[in-house]
């Protein structure tokens, strides 16, 4: 068959598509078990490859996407995308005006930034058609690790002193294959909700019976990580969004919440924060002094910060410039000052804008699984607050690439109008 065939040039199309959406495919799988492949990596002779090897997946989107522009395929990128670009050219300047200590901030830049590019491609790499069978596949990693969770509090797992509080007592804390129970936590609160919400939309009983089976395998690993940031963060943002949209699931909340509260273990962690002496400590030398440093930190230069890499993130705390902010929003602030802190809300809360809309045009099993995009959204961005949650890669490619896939299969929805697959023959088979 010659070239000028137009039966060979569209053999050649359908196998570069093929090839374009196995990679893609291949790239948001290892996402979704990034902390499972880390794991893996770390226990082998290929161990220093667990610091790059998420940088590959990430030119693997960006290839795909690119295949498909070059055939004419160019789906408008989501709202938050302008916020997302002016952040990552704001820190990009920053980077480069550091002239005393470029590669530090140059990493800096890298660790802050990265995984942003996900949530980015994904809705460039793939079709709405496309996002549910990933979403089996990254919620199935999430699951797995909760049965580890429950398999390391049965085994009474040992860690470190300083994951309690002075007097507490507990079993143990389950982290699974992260380094923390904050990581796995995060991990749990984007997951969660999805189990429910895919429970809601799938019609297939077997996998409905897995959804049910995983959502109370993970509620039970929550408990059991004692990881007082994620329990605050997940159960705010459930109740937010129901009180905001679905009334009638704060009942089903408050039920949750009683029957932790019935553990005197969990009792205690939870009550604990109410309690005088930890707000005196707090002050002294824990969280709250941390927060009042990031503050102290941004006023010698307001605008622009310290610098990226200078105060209270994994880079800074490498080089001892300074100890983990344990806030997020208060380590973007000193590094990068208000303007920074402002790019980077405004582009969280145009990703928070973008699902409030999905979840308005999204109607009966639709509109649960949009509701659970956006609660887990929510609530790693209130557990941020106590956490320094996106510098952990596995907890930041998980959450952008949640977004990225929730958003492209908001296109799918009849109320939407966003563009048809042009490629209708570019499968996973080669059919």
């Amino acid at each position: 068959m010659s070239r000028d065939d137009p039966g060979s040039l569209l053999l050649s199309f359908d196998a570069r598509a093929a090839q374009g959406k196995r990679i893609a495919y291949t790239a948001v799988y290892a996402l979704g078990a990034f902390a499972i492949i880390n794991q893996g990596l770390d226990v082998t002779f290929l161990a220093p490859l667990a610091n790059v090897w998420g940088a590959f997946a990430v030119l693997a989107l960006a290839w795909a996407a690119l295949v498909r522009r070059a055939y004419g395929i160019a789906p408008p990128p989501p709202a938050w995308a302008r916020y997302a670009r002016w952040y990552i050219l704001y820190t990009l300047a920053l980077v480069l005006a550091d002239l005393k200590h470029p590669v530090l901030a140059l990493n800096a830049w890298t660790v802050d930034v990265e995984y942003i590019f996900v949530g980015l491609l994904v809705p460039l790499a793939l079709d709405a058609e496309d996002t549910l069978k990933l979403f089996y596949g990254v919620i199935a990693m999430s699951m797995l690790m909760g049965v580890d969770g429950w398999f390391q509090f049965l085994i009474k797992v040992p860690i470190p002193s300083q994951w309690l509080d002075v007097g507490e007592h507990v079993r143990t804390r389950v982290f699974t294959v992260m380094k923390s129970p904050a990581e796995f936590g995060a991990n749990i609160e984007l997951a969660l909700p999805l189990m429910l919400g895919l429970f809601g939309f799938d019609a297939d009983k077997r996998r409905r019976i897995i959804y049910v089976a995983g959502a109370i395998v993970a509620l039970g690993a929550l408990f059991m990580t004692y990881d007082r940031g994620s329990w605050l963060g997940l159960f705010a943002a459930a109740v937010l969004v129901a009180v905001a949209f679905e009334r009638r699931l704060l009942p089903i909340l408050g039920g949750i919440a009683a029957l932790g509260l019935c553990v005197p273990s969990l009792r205690h962690r939870a009550l604990d924060l109410l309690n005088p002496v930890y707000f005196v400590k707090s002050s002294a030398g824990g969280r709250m002094a941390l927060w009042q440093q990031a503050f102290d930190v941004m006023s010698r230069n307001p605008l622009f910060g310290s610098g990226l890499g200078y105060y209270g993130g994994y880079v800074a705390t490498s080089h001892s410039f300074s100890a983990f902010s344990d806030n997020y929003y208060a380590k973007v602030l000193g590094e990068t000052g208000i303007l920074g802190l402002v790019l980077f809300m405004g582009m969280h809360v145009a990703i928070v804008r973008d699902m409030i809309r999905l979840v308005r045009k999204a109607s009966g099993g639709s509109r649960l699984l949009a509701l659970a995009g956006l609660t887990g959204i929510t609530a790693i961005l209130i557990h941020s607050f106590v956490e320094n949650l996106f510098e952990y890669n596995y907890t930041a490619s998980l959450y952008y690439l949640l977004v990225g896939l929730l958003l492209t299969w908001g296109r799918s929805l009849p109320e939407a109008d966003g563009m048809r697959s042009r490629w209708p023959k570019a499968r996973m088979s080669d059919e």
